[in-house]
């Protein structure tokens, strides 16, 4: 893949748990996902995104990999991944899978090594201080559990141990800066581990915590050096691999190399504030009523500009395995108006599963580690013909409840013409035909409540977040509502061709 058809890239993510059983224990695996490979290339995507797979105890959903290697046997083995690609590719799907770059798990056999308390090859692949006495309000720190006089550091939760690339500022003598050779360790690890997969096949990866690597690296300047280091390596390999990232700061994430970057459901970005902000929260989100639409006016350019200028992508999302359901916020209508923007801007899409069946987030208690994310990864509805929607046809307990309220299964969207399924396809299939919705150029100007977004030479996105009706000129390709006399009605938007 040429590194240029990056922006033709339309993605759909799978939490493998929850996509479908092949085997019927009632967890979701590889051989599960292949075996739906046709639906997602009938949705329109062509790429897959795939949350972690990796051996793990699961104590935060997979993001705790205890070997980077293999597969957890409750998902399959390698050959159910080579068959998988292999398929993928086949169909003219690529996959991209999760890299866990910042820490391991506390069973990861290389950092169970590094907790001996003798000096090992592992001894400085993780890092730790050199007391367990040492008190150290900066960072979380772990001691008492391994023979090694010494405390761990935290990447994220407590079983989550850092991987050592260094600091970028040294306050402590047991600190490494991220220049010592020693943190190099890290590095060529990692790099392993890219190596191991796209040997296998995977087309790239998706960064799990990119901006996490160098510590006391407020401005990310030893990060975005490190990561530089191991691109230069890995593209020379591996020249078509694709790599996006967790950062959601496109000004950083790019400069280090990345093809695209996220932008994440934070409360201050313009993602947020259009579609997820509520009245609990932050006030009404744009597509509801409420919001600053210079701010996020401001935020959407800074963003695609960085992109443009770097000549990389954003990567806009429907959702993802971390963030609610986007149909807990809004309604079909503003849903229609919501994927009309994600299809026709530049970058890449990603469609988080069961989105396009308006899925909702359930309330559920905390499971592998989910917390309050444990209800946005229920199992997919495939059919209505039984209990268990076509996900698994298991008698035991199979991994998440189904959600009463979630009403619309894959079967019942396919029968249906004017289902949001059909909606999503449509404009999938007018993003590929028209290549002014895959062009990097853009223009967004704003008026009384109403975005305009000039795309390419001749077509306009409109987003009428007003109360009332916006009349404009030319022949309309695609809308969220309908349109007479060219009027767009309040919160609702049209793709137009402009042409002359």
């Amino acid at each position: 893949m040429n590194k240029t058809d990056f922006k033709d890239l339309i993605f759909y993510e799978i939490y493998p748990t929850s996509f479908c059983d092949s085997n019927n224990d009632g967890v979701g695996d590889l051989k599960g996902i292949e075996e739906k490979l046709d639906y997602v290339k009938e949705l329109g995507c062509n790429a897959i995104w795939i949350n972690p797979f990796y051996k793990s105890p699961f104590f935060d959903g997979g993001y705790d990999v205890e070997d980077f290697f293999d597969v957890d046997p409750k998902f399959g083995n390698l050959d159910d991944f080579k068959s998988l690609i292999k398929t993928a590719h086949e169909k003219g799907i690529k996959i991209i899978l999760d890299l866990v770059a910042g820490h391991a798990s506390i069973k990861n056999k290389e950092f169970q090594r590094s907790g001996e308390s003798q000096r090992n090859e592992y001894w400085d692949l993780f890092i730790w201080n050199d007391s367990v006495w040492e008190w150290n309000p900066d960072f979380r720190l772990i001691g008492g559990v391994y023979p090694r006089n010494a405390e761990f550091l935290v990447n994220f939760f407590a079983h989550q141990p850092a991987f050592n690339y260094g600091f970028n500022h040294i306050n402590r003598d047991w600190q490494m800066s991220y220049k010592d050779k020693r943190t190099y360790q890290a590095r060529e690890y990692m790099l392993n581990v890219m190596r191991f997969w796209l040997g296998l096949g995977a087309d790239g990866f998706r960064v799990d915590m990119a901006d996490s690597l160098v510590k006391l690296d407020n401005e990310k300047t030893a990060t975005i050096e490190v990561w530089k280091y191991m691109f230069e390596i890995i593209r020379k390999e591996y020249p078509d691999v694709y790599f996006v990232s967790e950062w959601s700061h496109p000004a950083r994430a790019l400069e280090a190399g990345f093809d695209a970057d996220f932008v994440l459901d934070h409360w201050d970005n313009f993602y947020h504030l259009m579609v997820r902000s509520n009245d609990n929260s932050r006030g009404a989100s744009l597509f509801n009523g409420g919001q600053d639409i210079q701010k996020i006016v401001q935020d959407m350019k800074w963003r695609f500009t960085e992109a443009k200028n770097h000549h990389a992508n954003i990567a806009l999302i429907s959702g993802n395995h971390d963030t609610s359901r986007i149909a807990d916020s809004l309604d079909e209508d503003r849903l229609k108006m919501f994927y009309v923007f994600l299809l026709s801007m530049p970058g890449n899409p990603f469609i988080y599963y069961g989105d396009e069946l308006m899925m909702r987030t359930m309330p559920l208690d905390s499971k592998d580690g989910g917390y309050q994310r444990t209800g946005v990864r229920i199992p997919m509805i495939w059919s209505d013909k039984n209990e268990n929607h076509g996900f698994s046809t298991t008698k035991n307990e199979f991994y998440l409840p189904f959600y009463d309220k979630n009403k619309i299964s894959v079967e019942s969207s396919l029968k249906d013409k004017k289902s949001l399924y059909y909606f999503i396809k449509e404009l999938i299939n007018l993003r590929k035909k028209l290549p002014d919705l895959t062009s990097p150029d853009f223009d967004i100007q704003e008026s009384h409540r109403v975005i305009m977004i000039s795309r390419g030479d001749h077509t306009k996105v409109i987003l009428n977040c007003s109360y009332i009706d916006h009349c404009f000129n030319g022949k309309v390709l695609m809308s969220s509502k309908e349109i007479n006399d060219n009027k767009l009605s309040p919160y609702s938007c049209a793709i137009i061709n402009v042409e002359e």
